[in-house]
């Protein structure tokens, strides 16, 4: 008896009766939000502190990738191998593989231009004029695609970077780059050389609305209970303030 009862107290200390569910977050590099630019190459930033928060409240331990790829990342949400990511918009109705978990949405992104270039946009049809640096495999706001994928290729240049963005057009290579600011933000506070450079101009609101973000997370996941206790904290933190403590202006209002 006694060697049984031994037994069962090292299967429980090796398997707890009430161990936390383990989701994968594939993370990608995210100026302002996420970066790996630390010794060990481990994702830190205000998402982490925010996905961390998310998985303390809902009850799951929340194992984090190496800086990863965008789209590797949304593959491996599709195909199963990942279970969550962070800071994504759904164009049209989404991908059916993922389950879009709104927490907020973000600042529409803003035309960058050389700071001697005075025009306005007042429509968005402007860009169509111009030739455009944007980030590869980031998307636009649905009202900026439109124009965007009616535009000749030779007019949208995709750069790697915000960095590089900004760069050509300080150095007049391209007319404009479009980014998300708080990005922007970001990479000029480690670049301050370029905000002299450079100058941003908004669309009216009415035109270039928020969008709003998501967590994926992955319908292979098969964590319905994990699911509803995500949305319920996401919902709690918007109420509570949390949202706006650990994320500040990167997030403008909650979505449900």
């Amino acid at each position: 008896m006694l060697k049984l009862s031994a037994l069962l107290l090292c299967l429980f200390s090796v398997y707890p009766l009430h161990a936390k569910q383990q989701l994968r977050w594939c993370a990608w590099e995210f100026p302002g939000n996420v970066n790996f630019d630390n010794k060990a190459k481990q994702a830190q930033g205000v998402s982490v502190d925010f996905m961390q928060e998310v998985a303390h409240r809902a009850g799951f331990e929340l194992l984090i990738s190496k800086a990863t790829p965008p789209v590797r990342c949304l593959k491996e949400l599709s195909d199963g191998n990942s279970d969550l990511v962070i800071n994504i918009i759904k164009s049209g109705d989404g991908r059916p593989e993922i389950d879009y978990l709104p927490y907020g949405a973000r600042q529409p992104d803003k035309v960058y231009l050389s700071a001697s270039d005075n025009r306005r946009l007042d429509q968005v049809a402007a860009l169509s004029t111009m030739t455009l640096a944007a980030i590869r495999n980031y998307g636009f706001h649905p009202k900026v695609k439109h124009i965007v994928d009616a535009m000749p290729a030779a007019q949208v240049i995709r750069v790697n970077s915000v960095y590089s963005a900004l760069e050509v057009v300080a150095k007049q290579r391209v007319t404009a780059a479009l980014l998300p600011p708080t990005q922007v933000a970001a990479v000029l506070q480690q670049h301050p050389e370029l905000a002299s450079q450079i100058r941003a101009v908004s669309f009216p609101v009415n035109i270039v609305e928020p969008q709003p973000v998501y967590i994926g997370l992955a319908k292979r996941c098969q964590c319905p209970q994990l699911a509803q206790a995500i949305r319920h904290s996401l919902a709690a933190m918007s109420e509570d303030g949390t949202t706006k403590r650990i994320m500040g202006d990167r997030v403008i209002e909650f979505t449900d």
